[in-house]
C-alpha cells in the first residue's frame, strides 16, 4: 500500500525529506494553498527528481457550490480558469458538467502530473439528492471529454461525501452499484470522506461511517479501480486491508482529515501541542504523554529512528516526518495483500492499542482528550460489520 502527503500551505521541504527516506510514495497538490505557477514549478521538480513518486493534483472543485458565500476562503483556486462559482440548477445540466470537465482537463493538460483527477462536487447531506445526481454525472461524463481532449494518462475520478452521506446503507448501496457499472469508466477513483469538523476526530470514528468507507474501498478494488483515499490518516491501513491503493494524509488536521471548514477563513490561535504518533495505541499522543507513559510501558514507542526527534520535543518539520515514519511502517505491518490475514492483523492490532489503554489507566496517567482511546469501539465494530458484510 502507497502513502502520499496531502499537501497544504507551509510546505517547506517536508515531502523532499520524508521521500529522500523511503516514507511516502507521492504526494496530492492543493490548488487552495499554492499558487498556479508554484504547483506547475514543484509538481515538475517532483516528477524530475522522484521519478517513481506519484504526483496528483486535488482539483478541489467541491468548494464552487460554497466560493459565493462570505465565509468561504478558495484561496489560491481562484487564479484556476476551470474554476468559478455555481448553483446546484447549472450542475444539472449535463452540457455544464461536460464545459467543467473539459476546461480542468484542457488547462491541466500541461500539468506534469502522473494521473490526472478528475472535478466533482461534495455531496454534504444525502447520496439520494440533487447533489448525488450530480456528483455520479461528473463521474458518468469524465471519461468521454478525457478521450476527446486527448490525454493518455490514467483517469481518477473524484467521490467527494460527507459522513452522513456514509450511514444511510441503502442510498450508499445505491450509489455503490451505480459508480461500479459505468459505460465509459475512469482508471480509479480519489476518495474524500468529510465531516463537519477536521478539528473533531470522533467526526470520522463512527462505526458506520467507517464500515461503508472499508466496503466502498472493497468494492471498487474488486471491480478493477486503483482507489486512493484523500485525508485518510490513521485510517489509512484499515482502507489498505479493504483493498485500497494508497491513502494520503498531511502535517495539519485538515489535512489528516477532510471538512469543509478547511474553506473557511482561520481565525488563528495558538500552535497545537507536539503530538507522538503511537503504532501501539493507533493515536497521536502529546510528546510529554509519550515521555509519561513510556516510563511503564515503553512498548508505546514504535522503535523508529524518527523517535530519537523527541528529546524533549521535535520541530514541526521532524514532528511530520515521525507522524509519516509511524503510519508507513503500520501500513506495512498491517496490509500485505491477502484480506483474510489483514482482517486478523487489523483486529490484532486494535486489541493491543485497547489493553495498552487499559494499562494505562491503571497506573492513572491522566491523557488529553485526542490521546484518548474514543476511536478504538467504532474502529474495532467497524471492522467486524465490514467483514460481514464483506463475507471474507
Amino acid at each position: 500500500m502507497k502513502l502520499y502527503a496531502q499537501i497544504g500551505h507551509q510546505l517547506g521541504d517536508k515531502v523532499t525529506r520524508a521521500m529522500d527516506e523511503g516514507l511516502l510514495d507521492g504526494a496530492i497538490f492543493s490548488p487552495k494553498d499554492l499558487q498556479p505557477v508554484t504547483i506547475r514549478e514543484r509538481v515538475a521538480a517532483m516528477t524530475k527528481d522522484y521519478p517513481q513518486a506519484d504526483v496528483l493534483l486535488d482539483p478541489q472543485f467541491y468548494a464552487s457550490l460554497f466560493a459565493d458565500a462570505p465565509s468561504t476562503n478558495v484561496g489560491k483556486l481562484a487564479e484556476w480558469a476551470y474554476f468559478r462559482s455555481y448553483r446546484k440548477s447549472q450542475l444539472e445540466i449535463g452540457a455544464t458538467v461536460d464545459k467543467i470537465l473539459r476546461e480542468y482537463f484542457e488547462e491541466t493538460r500541461s500539468l506534469a502530473v502522473t494521473a490526472v483527477v478528475a472535478p466533482n462536487i461534495y455531496v454534504s447531506e444525502s447520496l439520494d439528492s440533487r447533489e448525488g445526481v450530480i456528483a455520479k454525472n461528473f463521474i458518468r461524463q469524465a471519461r468521454a471529454i478525457y478521450d476527446d481532449v486527448g490525454d493518455d494518462r490514467p483517469l481518477i475520478a473524484t467521490v467527494a461525501i460527507c459522513r452522513e452521506a456514509l450511514q444511510d446503507r441503502r442510498e450508499f448501496d445505491e450509489f455503490l452499484n451505480d459508480i461500479t457499472i459505468l459505460e465509459k469508466p475512469p482508471d480509479g477513483f480519489y476518495i474524500i470522506i468529510g465531516g463537519r469538523a477536521a478539528e473533531v476526530p470522533s467526526e470520522f470514528f463512527h462505526t458506520d461511517v467507517l464500515a461503508n468507507w472499508m466496503l466502498l474501498n472493497l468494492c471498487l478494488k474488486v471491480n478493477g479501480y486503483e482507489v486512493i483515499n484523500g485525508y485518510a490518516d490513521i485510517l489509512s491501513p484499515f482502507l489498505g486491508m479493504a483493498g485500497a491503493d494508497a491513502g494520503a494524509t498531511g502535517w495539519f488536521s485538515n489535512l489528516r482529515m477532510f471538512s469543509m471548514d478547511r474553506f473557511v477563513p482561520s481565525g488563528g490561535g495558538r500552535q497545537p501541542v507536539y503530538r507522538y504518533l503511537s503504532k501501539r495505541l493507533l493515536n497521536r499522543i502529546t510528546f510529554y504523554e509519550k515521555d509519561a507513559i513510556a516510563a511503564f510501558l515503553p512498548d508505546i514507542l514504535n522503535g523508529l529512528p524518527h523517535d530519537a526527534d523527541y528529546s524533549p520535543e521535535p520541530d514541526r518539520t521532524t514532528e511530520t516526518l515521525q507522524s509519516w515514519e509511524a503510519l508507513r511502517s503500520l501500513m506495512d505491518d498491517l496490509v500485505s495483500g491477502d484480506p483474510v490475514n489483514d482482517i486478523a492483523e487489523c483486529r490484532t492490532a486494535i486489541e493491543l492499542a485497547e489493553q495498552a489503554y487499559a494499562d494505562i489507566s491503571a497506573y492513572g496517567i491522566p491523557l488529553d482528550a485526542r490521546s484518548r482511546n474514543d476511536h478504538l469501539f467504532p474502529l474495532r465494530e467497524a471492522l467486524r460489520q465490514f467483514e460481514e458484510r464483506a463475507q471474507l
